[in-house]
């Protein structure tokens, strides 16, 4: 990314140099503008032959202290599993009930198993204790897509619109009307094979879905899979640990 980046920057620089020069602009002007051209080709140089490897180490955790998960509350309780199991992807839940087409982010999302095609994902309540409208139309339906997006920006503030609660469609926040996401890199089309509650008192809904079919983009698998928007930490939505980043401002739960 920083390689293309530099490539950009040469290529602006060429352009602005040679119309600068048609216009007649002041040669200090273009002056300056080749120097900065050819810094950041020498830049460019030394990052392609690995001599700025050592610019991008990033200081490395050591896990070095023990902590009883029973003694945190729960908002401390919940950053340390999302700090520790992440990125985790997001997909857009997309499900309906009659004419209304309901849409919500989640990240709590696993495949369990290839043969048979098995994914599971859990479902949270709200503050009030009432269970999300994508678990009551599934139980309705039992169907979903699972609607996992590009790793852009536009897709971090869809994915963070669909999660603010609304009356109507998540739909309606969004400049499409589904029922596919135009962002969508890949789309599971799931059926609800159980639905079982979690032990030891969590509120949450443990549901288990068979996945019957895919779009994809091709129809070969890429080998170094895909990138897709996923969540990092609590509420950073990112392709990756060290990308951009996107903090989500709505929550349901």
């Amino acid at each position: 990314m920083i390689i293309d980046f530099l490539k950009k920057c040469i290529d602006y620089a060429d352009s602005s140099i040679e119309r600068k020069k048609k216009r007649g602009d002041d040669e200090e002007i273009i002056s300056e503008w080749n120097a900065y051209r050819n810094y950041t080709q020498y830049a460019l140089e030394e990052i392609e032959k690995g001599d700025l490897d050592h610019w991008f180490t990033r200081p490395e955790s050591k896990a070095e202290m023990e902590i009883d998960m029973e003694e945190l509350d729960h908002a401390s309780r919940s950053q340390w599993l999302a700090a520790a199991a992440s990125p985790r992807p997001l997909a857009l839940v997309s499900t309906r009930n009659g004419e209304r087409e309901n849409l919500a982010p989640i990240t709590s999302i696993s495949v369990v198993s290839n043969s048979p095609p098995l994914v599971i994902m859990s479902l949270s309540q709200n503050r009030d204790g009432d269970k999300r409208d994508t678990y009551h139309n599934l139980k309705e339906n039992g169907v979903c897509e699972l609607q996992f997006l590009a790793a852009s920006q536009k897709s971090a503030i869809d994915a963070d619109l669909a999660g603010k609660s609304i009356e109507g469609s998540e739909w309606e926040l969004l400049d499409s009307d589904g029922p596919i996401h135009p962002l969508a890199v890949v789309v599971m089309r799931c059926r609800l094979i159980e639905d079982n509650p979690l032990p030891e008192g969590a509120v949450a809904r443990l549901l288990t879905l068979r996945v019957e079919s895919m779009v994809v983009p091709s129809y070969l698998p890429p080998e170094e899979g895909l990138s897709i928007l996923c969540q990092h930490g609590m509420d950073r939505l990112t392709p990756s640990p060290q990308d951009w980043g996107h903090i989500a401002t709505h929550h349901r739960s």
